[in-house]
């Protein structure tokens, strides 16, 4: 389905569904949190939409599942997303339910498996990490959980999304997103009354755990990179994400900017290579970023991946990832590579990709962030000024250091004295 058709559905369904769910679950007297000593025993996450939200949520998994390690988890997202989930091995597949969102029959008779699956897996507690979406709060409700947290708006208006939430977070949009979620885990652990939750510190966490080398996936991705360029040992692999896709177009930086700064890199380094990533829509833009180009060093590489698990191990076989504020941004602090990420429509302040590798570009435009869980991340933009801000000679100069630290590092590793050590 379309965003916009999702976010209508989203709205007129889902307000009318949320309040008369919330007058329900009243009437069965579920709206009491769980008991002090009410150990969690069977725990569902909710996060359907975002997989670089799924990256970002990690350490507040990892915090529950280390808290209950004696709990069942699992994990509610859409099917299309479902990758993004797979690649942190956090979950058994068993317990990962996934719903279709490509049509509203689809969506309508997933809920109801939905229903199914939770009442064969008695949960007992449910973790939505969404922001203010209403078929999370349905599904929260639906899932027969007695024990439901979630973001709450408190005496804001609008994003209504129900009154059941039995331990309530305060959503912070000035801490970044893996506070947010972290801050949903805390809240357990507090009286539920002592609203708004939590009422803690909470710092930033560290990246989350890299994902190791696949031997096949990264041998396919190095066969496909030279069926495109001849490489030899010596060459360097940057790897540039241009096109953020048709859902939020005003998330791309213009393709002539790309197009500039990859000729820049190149005549920089002879040695390095750059290819074109991106999913099949991309392909278009990638082929007229190519011929602005004008060297075969400059790979258009959409659609040779064959998986997530292929886009991993093409950034572990790369120095560097220069990106769109999208997925990639995140799933690149799953593996070493340095990456740029640039920013316009949303913050790094909220979305910012977690690792001291990770640098991020913000213009810091007045009308910018547009995009926001206050507005479902609809904006009425068409110019996104807020990108065409950022020059390709600031991008360039960050590549530039960037390259330089990951060439002394490769250099070090090969002294005898670090290999001694390793």
């Amino acid at each position: 389905m379309k965003l916009s058709t999702m976010r209508r559905i989203d709205y007129f369904v889902g307000v009318p569904a949320t309040l008369v769910l919330t007058a329900l679950a009243k009437l069965l007297g579920r709206m009491r949190p769980r008991r002090a000593d009410g150990e969690p025993r069977r725990i569902l996450f909710i996060e359907l939409s975002e997989m670089g939200s799924t990256i970002l949520a990690s350490a507040a998994i990892r915090r529950v599942q280390e808290r209950h390690p004696g709990a069942q988890h699992a994990f509610a997202i859409f099917r299309k997303n479902a990758a993004s989930l797979r690649l942190l091995h956090l979950f058994d597949e068993r317990h990962i339910f996934t719903l279709r969102d490509d049509s509203l029959a689809h969506m309508a008779a997933d809920t109801i498996a939905f229903v199914r699956f939770c009442r064969a897996e008695r949960i007992d507690t449910v973790i939505d990490l969404e922001l203010f979406s209403r078929i999370s709060s349905i599904l929260s409700l639906l899932s027969g959980a007695t024990t439901r947290v979630g973001f709450h708006n408190y005496h804001g208006e609008g994003l209504y999304r129900g009154e059941h939430l039995t331990y309530r977070v305060q959503y912070n949009p000035y801490r970044h997103m893996s506070q947010n979620f972290l801050a949903l885990i805390e809240a357990l652990e507090c009286e539920p009354d002592a609203i708004p939750l939590p009422k803690l510190a909470i710092p930033v966490p560290p990246p989350p755990v890299q994902v190791p080398i696949d031997a096949e996936a990264f041998a396919y991705v190095r066969r496909q990179i030279a069926d495109c360029y001849p490489l030899t040992p010596a060459h360097r692999l940057v790897v540039v994400n241009h096109d953020a896709g048709g859902l939020l177009p005003i998330r791309t930086w213009p393709p002539e900017r790309f197009a500039e700064l990859v000729r820049r890199l190149l005549a920089a380094d002879p040695m390095v290579v750059v290819i074109l990533m991106g999913i099949a829509e991309a392909k278009t833009s990638a082929r007229a970023i190519v011929a602005r180009v004008g060297d075969p060093r400059c790979i258009d590489f959409v659609g040779r991946t064959r998986t997530l698990t292929d886009v991993l191990q093409l950034f572990h076989q790369s120095e560097l990832l220069i990106t769109n504020d999208s997925g990639p941004a995140h799933f690149a602090s799953l593996t070493p590579i340095k990456s740029i990420t640039l920013f316009g429509p949303e913050t790094p302040v909220l979305y910012g990709p977690l690792g001291a590798d990770a640098v991020h570009l913000f213009a810091n435009l007045a009308c910018s962030p547009c995009l926001s869980a206050l507005n479902h991340r609809s904006s009425p933009c068409r110019d996104n000024r807020c990108l065409q801000e950022i020059r390709v000679d600031e991008v360039f100069a960050h590549a530039q250091r960037l390259l330089g630290t990951a060439a002394t590092a490769a250099r070090d590793t090969a002294t005898p004295e670090r290999a001694a050590n390793t």
